[in-house]
Formats: C-alpha cells, structure tokens, sequence
C-alpha cells in the first residue's frame, strides 16, 4: 500500500469479506504470482503441450502419460508452492516421498517430466533458477527375444491372414508395431521389393511422422511381399486392416498375446518381434551399424539395448579351432 488510508480500507474490505464467510486469499495476490504457483503454473504448462499435441508435434501417450503424473504425483506433493522457489531439495523430498513401489525406471520417467517443466519456465524467464535434477540409476532392462523359431511356433497359432502378415512384417522387417499400423499400400513398392516407413499410430490416430520423425527405406522380405499380396485393399487404403480401419492396438497385443501363450511362450509383442531381429541379426554377425539403420536407431547405444548375444553366440571363445594360436617367439636372453 502507498499509504496508511488505503491500507486501512483493504483491511476494513477484508474483515468484511471475512464476516460474510466470502474471503478469499487469491482475490488479493497479483496475477502473475497467483500464475507461478505450482500448481497453476503445470497446468499452464499442460495447456502448452496440449497445444504442441494438437499441432502433431508430441504424441497422444505422452500427453497423457503427462496428466497422469502431474495429477497424482506434481500437484499433490508439490502444489502450494511457488515455482521460483524450487531447490534442489524440494526435489530431492519430492523423489522420497513418491511411492516406494514405484521403479526405478518410473521414478526416472516422473523426474524426466518435473525437470522438463522446470527447463520450459526457466527458458521462458518464468523462473531465474534452474534447479540440478538428482541422478536415478535406473540399470539396464532384461531383454528377451525370441529365435526364428520360436517365432514360427507363434505365428502356427495366429489364423487370421491379416494378423499373420501383419506379425510376420514386424518380425521380418524389424519396425514398430505403431508403424506398422500405419502402413498404406501407397508405401509398398512390391515390383521393386521395397516399403518406405514414413508414419505412425499415435493410439488410433494416423500420425503423418514416425517417433523419430525419420523416413526409412526398407528391403522388402520376400515372404513379407508373398504375405501382403494375398491380402484384400481396404477401403481406408492401410495395408493391415479390421472392418476398413486400421488395427488397433488393443486387437494386436490380444492377437498375439493369445497366439504367444499357445505356443508355450510369454513375451510381449514388440520383444517378440523388433527385439527379436536385432538379437537374431547380432548372432549372425551382422554389424551393430546395419541394424541400427534397419531399426531406425538414432545411436548405437539404442541398438545395443536391443541386440543381445546369444549364449551358444559366446561360446565361440572357447572353441581353439576358431581362433589359431599365434607361436611364441623366442626371446633372446
């Protein structure tokens, strides 16, 4: 206040609105204090991205994958503070106070997502501090795949040709399942044996890009290119269809979920497949490089994740037959 009189009638206005039952604190604090409030700023900062979804620019899951911790985890054991005060220890009791049940890696995923909003209202100037994040050692995930097989065996117990096809194109081609939804038949090149992956489902909508927003250009298996010839052209033009729509996600992990536990074997489509070729490409010896470039991969960190050595693989360094021994030279005393 610039002055005792104006002062003395707020506090006058106040006790009134206090009398009345009708206060509210909010009512009295600048706007953009009341906007840098935690809670109001993620929610400004959901709106943000929620915009970002609508113009194509992050996907579906990742915006609700961000609702779903910002309304479990942000708000409720963040919420009543001012983002410019945010310490590294704020974050720190935060992490501690998140369920214990939770992994690692989902732990890691919740801090991913505070620290992307703490990076946003930091480059905005929203905020003149950006805290440090605390490290999760998160460890690296057991990779299972299957041999070719153990993929035969699942494919045995899937009687639909689409679904049949659409399996066999993951496992023998080597791309999402989301891409794979995706393709149209203007994508296939079958004179030339050849198939462009340039889209993605995000959930069920056709998203005009790929998760890394790259543009491959793949060999096409001949058993592949035998496979889609006999299926029927839907009328929405995708190659992998149901009732002239897409396949869903929800149809692929149940179709193959029950053509896998037929065949005796309990792994998830996307290890059983894209996982799969990269372990079975390795084990031939085939570069870590080409398979990356086959997958999509942005480094060969990523294709490592995937690619796996089989243990017959590593026993080759026992066998002496492969690796000749090299004669000790004399050494002269």
């Amino acid at each position: 206040m610039d002055s005792w009189e104006r002062s003395n009638r707020l506090l006058n206005a106040i006790r009134y609105e206090i009398d009345q039952g009708k206060f509210d604190p909010r009512e009295y604090v600048k706007k953009e204090v009341h906007a840098l409030k935690f809670e109001n700023y993620v929610q400004g900062w959901l709106e943000r991205l929620e915009a970002r979804h609508g113009r194509r620019e992050v996907s579906w899951g990742y915006l609700q994958f961000a609702r779903g911790v910002v309304k479990k985890y942000l708000i409720p054991l963040l919420g009543g503070r001012d983002a410019r005060d945010i310490r590294e220890g704020q974050i720190e009791d935060f992490r501690d106070a998140l369920p214990v049940s939770l992994q690692p890696k989902t732990v890691a995923n919740i801090l991913g997502l505070l620290g992307k909003i703490l990076r946003d209202a930091f480059r905005r100037r929203d905020i003149a501090y950006l805290p440090e994040m605390p490290k999760i050692e998160v460890g690296e995930p057991v990779t299972r795949w299957l041999s070719q097989e153990e993929q035969e065996a699942v494919l045995a117990h899937v009687p639909a040709p689409v679904f049949r096809a659409f399996f066999l194109f993951l496992m023998k081609q080597g791309v999402r399942p989301s891409e794979a939804r995706a393709l149209r038949w203007e994508d296939l090149d079958l004179k030339n044996n050849r198939v462009v992956i340039q889209a993605a489902m995000d959930g069920e909508r056709y998203r005009t890009c790929t998760k890394e927003r790259d543009i491959r250009y793949l060999p096409l298996h001949p058993r592949v290119q035998e496979a889609v010839k006999k299926l029927p052209r839907s009328i929405g033009g995708f190659v992998f269809a149901h009732n002239g729509k897409p396949l869903s996600k929800r149809l692929v992990i149940s179709a193959w979920s029950r053509a896998a536990r037929e065949a005796g074997l309990r792994i998830t489509c996307y290890q059983g497949t894209r996982h799969s070729l990269a372990s079975q490409a390795v084990n031939k010896g085939v570069s870590e490089r080409i398979i990356g470039a086959m997958l999509g991969h942005k480094s060969i960190a990523s294709t490592r994740r995937y690619a796996k050595l089989s243990t017959e693989t590593l026993t080759a360094v026992w066998t002496e037959e492969e690796s000749p021994v090299c004669p000790q030279k004399e050494v002269d005393k």
